[in-house]
Formats: C-alpha cells, structure tokens, sequence
C-alpha cells in the first residue's frame, strides 16, 4: 500500500464515523496513521475512536506517538493535556497546557480546564482569574459566568458570586443553569427568605435539574460519605433554604474552614427556637453531628434527634407495610436471637478484618448474625465473612422501604447499626422499624431520644455515674468500653512493615505529634490546643492526614495562632499497612477533645504509639478516656484542656518520660487488658443482646441497664 493511499482512508474513516460504524472507521484511520504515522490529524481522529470506544489509555499512547507535532499547536496541546488528564498523568497535564497558553494566552478551552483543575485542588484565586479571563474573552458564553460563580462560591465570596450570577441571568435570562445558582447562592450567603422564594419559582424541571445539582456539591471526596446520606435525604425531604445554607455550612467546617462557625450555631439556635415555637419540626439530617464540633448544648441536640423522627416517620408512612413483631415460623426451629449489623461498608479493608475477628467470635449456637453493608454490591469481599454469618447483603443500591422490606425477611430480634450518628447512618431505614429492638451502636449523645432506636450503648466512662441516667433514657453501659476494638492490625504481616521515616515524608530528628481522623472531626477548640501545644514545643510537628483542601483552612488558622504553617505535616496517599507501619513514628497521639479520634486511638494503641486524651462533658468527647481506661491507661486521660496541654509539653521536653510511656502502651498491648481482650468484649455485648431481647419478647419497655463484666 502507497502513502497516497492516505487521503482514501481518512476519508473512508470519516464516512465510517458519521454513519456510527466506530470499530470500522478505527481501522481506516489506523491505517492512514501506518502510512503516514507522523500525521497529526491521523492521530488525533484514532484517539478520538480509542476514546469513544473506551480505550483511553490506547488513545493517549496514540497521542504520545505524535507529542512533538501537537505540542506546536494551542489546539493540539490542549488536546494531548485532556487526554493525559484522563488517564491520571497531571505532570504533562499541567506541561501541556501551559504550552498551550503559552502558544495562545487566549485559548479559551485551556483557560477553562486548568480553571477546573485549580478548583478541583481548591486553589480558588487561580480559578477565579482564569474564570474572569474566559469572561472577558467570551461574554456571550454563559457557562463562562456560572463557572466564575461556582469557583467565587467555593472561595466562600458569596456576595460576588451572586454579583456575578445576577448580572449574567440578565444577560441570559433562560438559562436554567444561572437560575439554579442563584437560588443555591441566595441560600449559601444566608438570604434565606429570597433563596426560599427563588426556589418556589422553579418549574418541575428546573427543580429537579436543581436536585442535581445540590448532589454534585458533594461529590468531590465525598466529604465524610455526605454524598449518599444527601441523596436519601433529598427524597425524604424537598431543601429548603435553611437546609441548603446549613449543608453548605457543613461543607465547610469537613474542610477545616470555621470562619461561620458562630453565626451557623446562632442560626441553628434561631432555628430550634422557631420550631419550639410554631410546633413545625424538621429532618436536621447531619446537624446533630456537626452540632457536636459546633458545642451545642445536649438539649438543643436532643430537640434536633427528636423533631427529626416524626418528619421522617410521616415522610416513611405509606413507603412500606407497618412493621409487626410477629415471628413467624422458620424450618429446623432456629430460636437463636437473629441480629442484624449494619455496617458503612465491606470495601474497606479494616472494617472487614475488624468485623471478621468480631463474627468469628460470636457464640453461634446463641446468635445468628445478619450482615447489612450501605454500600453497592461490588467484588466478593464479604467471602471471609460467610463462614460466621447467617447472610451478607449489601444494600447501598437499594432505597430505604427495599433495603428495610429485606432486612424484615430475616426477623431480626435486634438490629444493630454499627454506623448511627455518622454521616453514613440510614435513618430512613431505621424509621421503618426492621425488628423489635433497635439499637444505635456506640453513640455520641448524652441523652438517648427514643424513636428509631430503643437502645444507645455506651459504657461506665462514657456515661458516668453521676450522669443521670434515669434522665439519658435507655442507656445501656458496657463495663470497660463501648468501643469494640480489633484483635489488632499490626503492619508486620504486611510488606509496608519497614518504612522509614523518611519515607513517610518526617523529618528523622523532630518530635512527631500526631492525630489520625478526617479533617471533619476536628474543632476549633481542639485545633487551638494543639496550636498552644506546638507554641510550648517549638522543634515538633504536628502529623495529619492527607486532607485535601482541608490543608489549606488548617495552615491558614496555625498562621492565625502564630505557628508556621510549614510546622503542619499532612501524610501521603497509603494503603492501610503503610500507614500502619508508618504511624509507629509518631511520638505522641493527640486526641480530639469534642469529638473524640477512636480508630485512630485503637490504631496508636495496637502500634505502642503513646497517647493523650481530654475528657468531656457528653459521650463524644469522652470515648477516648473510655478506651484509655480500658487499656489500662488512666493515666494518660486528662480532666481539662489545660491540663491535657501541659501533658503533652511535659511529654515533649521529657525523652526519658515519653519512652516510659510508650513502654507502659507496648506492655497494656501485649497484655491482656480489657480493651484488647476481644472474646470478653463480644460476651457482654452479646449479655446487652440478650437482655434486650428478653425484655422485648415479655413485652418491657426498652430501659437502662448496666452489663456485667465478663
């Protein structure tokens, strides 16, 4: 074949793809490539098919191939950055691009992507200026504006990106996307009448083109899971204003920015008071949680816990046939209690390993034990789980009459969510009662609000006992802990077991502080301890995990607190064994004070990492006193955050006392101590499960109890 058979087979191609004949119209174009392979146009049409025919790692390679020819072209370039940014290669990503611009400081399609890629990292002042550059090249273009709102309002200007929207929707009055926004931005900058009134002016369409919209806020990172709980919260409830702004509000504190935090809690303070006083109550969704980071005291979060179960139940009413207590009848007599756990997820490897050694410890002529996970059904991770579990669902797919209609069909005695009050809980599954006693797992409230959930376990640390408990509710307290810790998940088994410290990005001779939890669970409060802590010990760091945009608001308030932002260490991206191995570096474990760090206090543990906790008011802040004490730790519990500071400056200026410590947190690990003895922990709460059922099958009311030790 000659090379000027070239032009026939692009041409040839060309008719392939127009008439939708896509694996034909590849193999023309591959061949006028193979005759001339250093054609551009050749090229570029294969990795268009490649990419069409979801081959996009061929379709880059393909590119490759005539990199030098595109990279003289603004248009080509910006081609080959797509296409490398596709297939996760951000270095030539960010190269190509900027040859791009700088062959054409205008080319528009390359100004918009790296405006995406700048907010996608939350570097929102170079999105904003190449937003406002597109703006100014291309007017008419109203994506241009509503993109330039979008990154104004991810830099929390509110009142300019509503400038900006304006302006457009007057300009392009029919686009539904700018109306959209401006109802959202009404609600984001607290205009909450305006944005209530916005929204009620949107036709069927636009209003479900807006519920798309409020799901997209929180897919990127799918900050703290918030993404699924929103998506069954939107079909419980239509948004409101108050909702929009809250939600929004959230977003900001799981991304370390408390720059609303007072006027979000005096708005949720109005809030709870207009609904005191109209008698009109809401679903708060995520509030009570971020009620715990925000200080709201525990009868506003129980008035919250307790508006929210009779919206839920009306929304519920008709979704699924009233639940009924009725046992019916099941082949070879099994009178076992049946237990249904509920658990976030089997995709995770810690939670699988955590919750295998949980089941393989069960007593299974007692117990048969139903496993519920809130995630899609994927590859067969639940294998090592069957041999212990009567079954294994995952029902993340499923909305809440299905995924409940399913758990009825194995007449659970007891359901148990191992998730409730997490961003991940299923409320609305709750709400549809899927067995006689339903019981919220390890739970943050000092009050337990009776509804969904019978039972809240807690513990004697947790709950104390001048706590008032006959004033909490149904309370049920464990003897040591109410955190079911691991029989461990040490790195030496994994190859991961010998990473240095340099390899884990810390410096060799520098004391390493060190907390191990999601930027959504740190507070002001505890921040700025930890700030007075790294002021008393200035040759240490603080270690945290790698959190994306969240690193920025947190360097931004140690500056504020007169400590270099260079002092905070954020880790790299890790499977769990390295992180596990890399953790044994740490000096010292500062806890969280509201809303206490416990996988990552179990972690530090297991590891004979040292660490530190401060004792609360309300269960949250005192889960980390209650695994301390059943460590064997008490000592390592403080009563106050001055004295918690002064602990841990004590610590660091003292080698010798720290290395005591860690000696003590290597022997409690490799003793038996309450915490670690996982077969005795699962005896009580399989006595709490009894017990329940007991009281439930003679027809008691749910009531406080206290478990016996084992």
């Amino acid at each position: 074949m000659d090379a000027k058979d070239h032009g026939p087979w692009m041409l040839r191609g060309a008719q392939l793809h127009a008439a939708g004949q896509l694996e034909q119209a590849l193999a023309a174009f591959e061949q006028a490539l193979a005759l001339n392979p250093q054609d551009v146009n050749a090229a570029s049409a294969c990795a268009t098919l490649l990419s069409l025919l979801d081959r996009p790692m061929a379709a880059y390679r393909t590119l490759l191939s005539v990199e030098s020819q595109l990279m003289q072209d603004a248009d080509g370039a910006a081609n080959l950055a797509i296409m490398a940014e596709a297939c996760g290669d951000l270095a030539r990503t960010d190269s190509a691009y900027a040859r791009a611009l700088q062959l054409d400081p205008g080319h528009l399609r390359s100004l918009n992507n790296v405006g995406i890629l700048a907010a996608g990292s939350s570097r929102w002042d170079i999105a904003i200026g190449l937003a406002q550059k597109c703006v100014a090249l291309q007017p008419g273009h109203a994506p241009y504006h509503a993109n330039l709102a979008e990154y104004l309002s991810g830099a929390r200007r509110y009142a300019e990106a509503l400038d900006v929207v304006i302006a457009a929707t007057a300009k392009f009055p029919l686009d539904n996307e700018l109306r959209i926004r401006h109802a959202v931005l009404l609600a984001f900058h607290g205009e909450l009448e305006k944005a209530d009134a916005a929204l009620a002016g949107l036709d069927a369409p636009t209003r479900l083109l807006f519920e798309k919209f409020l799901l997209k806020l929180d897919t990127p990172g799918d900050l703290c899971g918030r993404a699924s709980s929103q998506a069954h919260r939107l079909m419980l409830q239509p948004p409101d204003a108050l909702q929009i702004h809250v939600d929004q509000a959230f977003r900001g504190l799981s991304a370390g920015d408390w720059r609303n935090n007072d006027q979000l809690t005096a708005l949720l303070r109005k809030a709870l008071a207009d609904s005191t006083a109209n008698g009109r109550g809401r679903n708060w969704g995520d509030a009570p949680f971020y009620g715990l980071l925000l200080d709201l005291q525990d009868h506003e979060l129980a008035q919250m816990h307790s508006e929210s179960i009779p919206v839920l139940n009306a929304r519920l009413k008709a979704s699924l046939p009233a639940f009924t207590r009725q046992r019916k009848p099941i082949a070879g007599q099994d009178n076992r209690i049946r237990v249904g756990l509920a658990v976030r997820s089997l995709h995770d490897s810690r939670q699988l390993q955590a919750l295998t050694q949980q089941l393989a410890r069960h007593d299974a002529s007692r117990f048969a034990i139903h496993v519920y996970a809130f995630t899609p059904p994927g590859p067969q991770p639940a294998e090592a789980l069957r041999p212990h579990a009567a079954s294994v669902s995952e029902i993340g797919h499923m909305a809440a009459a299905e995924a409940a209609g399913r758990m009825r069909l194995d007449q659970l005695d007891i359901y148990v969510e191992m998730a409730s009050d997490s961003s991940w809980s299923r409320q609305d599954i709750a709400a549809m009662r899927v067995a006689p006693v339903q019981l919220r797992q390890t739970g943050l409230y000092r009050r337990h609000v009776p509804g969904h959930w019978d039972y809240s376990l807690s513990d004697r640390f947790a709950h104390p006992d001048d706590a008032g408990l006959s004033q909490d509710g149904a309370i049920v307290r464990l003897p040591h802990s109410c955190w079911l810790a691991s029989a461990g998940q040490q790195p030496s088994e994994a190859s991961g077991s010998a990473i240095s410290r340099e390899d884990a990005g810390l410096p060799t001779d520098t004391l390493v502080l060190a907390s191990s939890l999601a930027p959504a669970s740190i507070d002001p409060r505890s921040f700025s301890v930890w700030m007075k802590i790294l002021r008393g010990l200035p040759d240490a760091v603080l270690w945290l995990p790698r959190c994306g945009a969240a690193a920025i608001n947190l360097a931004r308030e140690a500056q504020a607190a007169g400590v270099g932002p260079t002092r905070l260490l954020f880790s790299t991206s890790m499977d769990r064994s390295d992180a596990l191995a890399a953790m044994r570096h740490a000096d010292l474990f500062l806890d969280t004070l509201r809303l206490n760090a416990v996988q990552g206090l179990e972690d530090a543990l297991h590891l004979g990492v040292p660490a530190i906790s401060c004792a609360g008011s309300r269960p949250a802040s005192r889960l980390g006193g209650s695994i301390l004490h059943a460590a064997g730790l008490a000592q390592c519990v403080l009563d106050s955050p001055e004295a918690y500071s002064a602990e841990a400056v004590r610590l660091g200026r003292n080698p010798g006392a720290l290395q005591d410590l860690r000696k003590h947190v290597e022997a409690a690990a490799a003793g038996r101590a309450p915490l670690f003895d996982l077969a005795a922990r699962i005896r009580e709460w399989e006595s709490a499960w009894a017990t329940m059922a007991e009281r439930s099958r003679a027809g008691l009311p749910p009531a406080a109890f206290n478990v016996a030790a084992v």
